[in-house]
């Protein structure tokens, strides 16, 4: 028999005086995630958490109201999200704190009082009495409140005597809830407008959530103070006479009657701990901790709550929290009070089940009686109020006699009712899938004969020898009818809500499980167990409204997204390959997480934008024209009834993004050389066509120099004079051709043009250098933004960066960085995404402009005039290259260092 997970062992129920542990029970108890211990708890608490790992339990939830509630305020609803509990390992030992022998070191004797000094200091600010970083109260609550003492700790909070400020003098119980935890705000509206009409419910000042120093909210309630402490201080005095034992457990009876009978809600966690002492003479108790307490109505509740294993009754472990496991707690109660001691529980809880418990140590026959009818293992058995009553008032009720079932036996182990088995089977679930591919037909008979239950669907138990895929979705079935209180599991996975969707966001490994829970129908079933979510519970059947969502959507999701690859897969020759089966896995994985949190819509939307015009994530996709055209589909804005056609192509135009990539490359070469080939074509044309006006130019070269050598053989002069300096044609040569001279005119009067030109090239440093400097701050954008993306911590900056997405994302520009991309994506390798490439021309427009702005004698006119052109030329490319990225990078070199000096 598999022993249950004890749950968190590194969080026991910590109290003044020492008592037993308070162990956690749920399914995510032994999945902690290891988390960095506090920078501010290393550095002033070294001997509690310096050196060690703390542990956080992930609590998820989905979004409930952050209420407050004070005496004379209102009630504002905000949303609030469920963060990690951390929980610290024990401390080790942190090299340089002390030496082997025992001795201290010189410099903590010499600076260890100034050391202590500053930790009580920062302890006294930033956390108040109770030297707690961790779990520091709240400034919000520090303004309303003054901590006066730390009353004690435990797994779920931190208690402190506290008084409001504006009331000095009233003292109360302050409890400040660790983060992950939350309280039970029904409850607590019903108790508030009690007042203090109930001796057994402890009177409610406020309550709500708060901002702790670490930036979490932390659930929060301020109560009724007893000055009495818990019935732990009685109980620490046993064995107590008979008399006073007696009215200990009227009082004690009382409470839990007016919780269930008046208030109907049944408490899961009832230990002398949560009894607090109202009186002692009499003792009147009042039951508190309501994150606890569920209502009556419901039979079944989450099995992740928090109970005390040595108080809990045994049918816990199946998520079961009726009436009667209360008095169970009351028997062992009793079993202290009489007995001085809680009695043995031996074996694991699943064989305490079946196990009576030894009760030997009651000498007295009378409380024994009790004891028995207290500690029956059938909840149909047990005793309740009305024996207790007829027992303190003299009486002997009898022990009912349960109708024991005959056992069916599953892997050595023997249950007597559906519940222990279905249990058993889902906590060993491959296990319990080998047994009913061949047993299944004796747990039907089983089931008729001798459960005598005919809700249970016999469908799920029919055939599991020619499918036994089915088993598991058995199991599922199994537990969603006999122990909904547990979180549903299939194939050993958590399928609630939060497990779904860790499963979905997780390892790929993990994503056929996801598919399979989908298509088998486990989600279904496992929406009918009990639902802790607030908005599901208010509907009163407790079915997980989120889990019945994704069994209906999904599929729908799926049959469209099946669909449109059918239609893509062969469509031409630039048709994508089918996907394979694990690529499908994921996006029915990728489906559920849409359903389970739409939002994430949003980054799968952004995934597919980058592929055009990030500089470092864009892909060949676009070029993909059937791509395309579901990225349209899916990037656009629909409700109703083309949601899921929208939805579709999201998970679609993901799916296929490789073979997107895969054919958008071939497509792009094959248009790359389709260029090529024109513009060989065109240069082929160009230089035939030159060719042939450079063969005219050398006749005519050769017909003016025979002409030339004519003239010398007649006595002419053989050359001309040469041209004045300010006269470029120079004067006549009636032995030059008219046409050699209007030739050698225009050349002069170029050079003078040039000249003229060139002596205000140096006005190219007007846009040069602003383009250089731009130039650099793109290179460094590029260089200081992270891969993951940046998060801006200064309000203004976060304000400027959100303005700066929302253009880059806009028509005109990112129409704009679409083309400019296209040129860049031109250069050879990722030249276009590197970061020196803007420095580099930025460099190149500095060395430009000075070039053409010199006035040295030996800088010729012609190489002015040259930079100055190529200056432009560079200026034009350098605009090219900060459009590529939508000026992102720009935006980036320029927001990420000022967000540095703001933040």
């Amino acid at each position: 028999m598999v022993t249950p997970d004890p749950g968190d062992e590194n969080a026991p129920t910590q109290r003044i005086e020492p008592t037993a542990p308070t162990t956690r029970i749920g399914p995510d108890a032994d999945r902690a995630p290891a988390a960095r211990t506090r920078w501010a708890t290393r550095v002033f608490g070294p001997g509690t958490a310096r050196g060690g790992d703390t542990a956080p339990t992930r609590v998820s939830s989905p979004a409930a109201d952050r209420t407050s509630v004070l005496p004379g305020a209102g009630q504002a609803d905000a949303t609030r999200t469920a963060a990690a509990a951390p929980g610290t390992r024990p401390a080790r030992t942190i090299p340089g704190d002390g030496r082997a022998d025992g001795r201290t070191p010189w410099w903590r004797t010499l600076f260890g009082p100034l050391l202590d000094w500053m930790a009580r200091l920062v302890s006294r600010v930033v956390v108040g009495p109770a030297s707690d970083l961790d779990y520091a109260v709240p400034a919000e609550l520090r303004r309303r409140y003054r901590v006066l003492d730390h009353i004690g700790a435990g797994g779920e909070a931190v208690v402190y005597l506290a008084e409001p400020t504006d009331s000095p003098g009233r003292r109360l119980a302050l409890k400040v809830y660790r983060p992950g935890h939350d309280i039970n705000r029904e409850l607590l509206d019903r108790l508030r407008a009690r007042g203090t009409a109930s001796p057994h419910t402890p009177a409610i000042q406020g309550y709500g959530t708060a901002a702790s120093s670490w930036g979490e909210d932390l659930a929060w309630e301020a109560q009724e103070y007893f000055s009495h402490g818990s019935l732990r201080s009685l109980i620490d005095q046993a064995p107590l006479s008979d008399e006073r034992a007696r009215a200990v457990v009227s009082a004690v009876a009382d409470c839990l009657h007016h919780w269930q009978d008046e208030l109907q809600h049944n408490h899961t966690d009832v230990k002398p701990e949560n009894l607090l002492v109202r009186s002692l003479d009499p003792p009147v108790v009042a039951l508190t901790d309501f994150g606890g307490a569920v209502r009556a109505t419901m039979s079944r509740v989450y099995g992740g709550l928090a109970v005390t294993e040595d108080y809990a009754a045994p049918e816990v472990v199946e998520g079961r929290r009726e009436a009667p496991a209360a008095w169970w707690s009351l028997g062992v109660i009793v079993h202290e009070l009489v007995a001085g001691r809680r009695p043995e529980r031996g074996g694991n809880w699943l064989t305490a089940r079946n196990t009576e418990v030894d009760i030997s140590a009651i000498t007295d026959e009378r409380w024994r009686l009790l004891a028995r009818g207290l500690l029956t293992l059938a909840p149909s058995a047990r005793w309740g109020h009305d024996e207790v009553v007829q027992w303190l008032a003299g009486e002997r009720p009898q022990i009912r006699a349960v109708t024991r079932l005959r056992p069916i036996e599953f892997a050595g182990a023997s249950h007597e009712d559906p519940p222990s088995l279905a249990f058993d089977l889902l906590d060993r679930s491959e296990t319990g899938a080998m047994w009913l591919r061949t047993h299944w037909p004796q747990l039907r008979s089983w089931l008729d004969r001798e459960v005598n239950d005919y809700t249970f669907d016999r469908a799920y138990l029919t055939g599991l020898d020619a499918h036994p895929e089915q088993a598991h979705v058995a199991i599922s079935a199994l537990a969603a009818r006999y122990v909904p209180g547990m979180p549903p599991r299939f194939r050993g996975h958590e399928i609630s809500a939060d497990g779904l969707l860790d499963l979905a966001t997780g390892d790929a490994s993990r994503h056929a499980v996801v598919r399979e829970a989908v298509t088998s129908g486990a989600v279904g079933l496992g929406a009918q167990h009990w639902c802790p979510h607030p908005a599901c519970r208010s509907g009163g059947p407790g079915r997980c409204a989120l889990l019945e969502r994704v069994q209906h959507e999904v599929p729908l999701i799926m049959r469209k997204v099946s669909e449109n690859v059918d239609q893509l897969v062969g469509s031409g020759p630039d048709a994508p390959r089918r996907p394979d089966t694990h690529e499908t896995d994921t996006a029915w994985a990728r489906a559920v997480e849409l359903v389970l949190l739409p939002d994430t819509a949003s980054r799968s939307r952004s995934l597919l934008r980058r592929q055009s015009w990030h500089p470092r994530q864009r892909t060949a996709a676009p070029h993909a024209p059937w791509w395309v055209e579901q990225r349209r589909l899916a990037l656009r804005d629909a409700n109703g009834r083309d949601a899921l056609a929208t939805r579709a192509a999201l998970i679609t135009a993901v799916l296929l993004l490789p073979e997107a990539a895969r054919v958008g490359g071939a497509v792009s070469e094959r248009e790359r050389a389709d260029g090529r080939a024109r513009r060989q074509d065109r240069w082929a044309s160009l230089a035939g066509s030159a060719g042939e006006r450079w063969s005219q130019v050398r006749e005519k070269a050769a017909g003016v120099r025979r002409r030339a050598a004519g003239a010398s053989a007649t006595g002419r002069p053989e050359g001309p004079t040469a041209p004045h300096p300010y006269n470029p044609a120079g004067p006549q040569d009636p032995s030059l051709d008219p046409r050699e001279q209007e030739r050698r005119r225009r050349r002069a009067d170029k050079t003078m043009g040039q000249i003229q030109r060139a002596m205000k090239a140096g006005a190219c440093r007007r846009f040069a250098y602003p383009a250089a400097l731009l130039g650099l701050l793109d290179g460094l954008g590029r260089v200081v933004r992270p891969q993951e993306g940046f998060y801006p911590e200064s309000e203004f900056v976060t304000s400027a960066y959100t303005g700066l997405l929302d253009a880059g994302n806009g028509a005109v520009l990112g129409w704009l960085s679409e083309l400019t991309g296209a040129v860049t994506g031109l250069l050879p390798g990722d030249a276009g995404a590197a970061w020196w490439l803007p420095v580099l021309l930025s460099v190149l427009l500095v060395a430009l402009g000075r070039s053409a702005a010199s006035r040295k004698p030996t800088s010729r006119a012609r190489r002015r005039l040259g930079a100055f052109r190529l200056a432009v030329v560079g200026t034009l490319f350098m605009v090219v290259v900060l459009l590529s990225t939508g000026l992102l990078a720009l935006g980036s070199g320029v927001l990420i260092p000022l967000d540095g000096l703001l933040a």
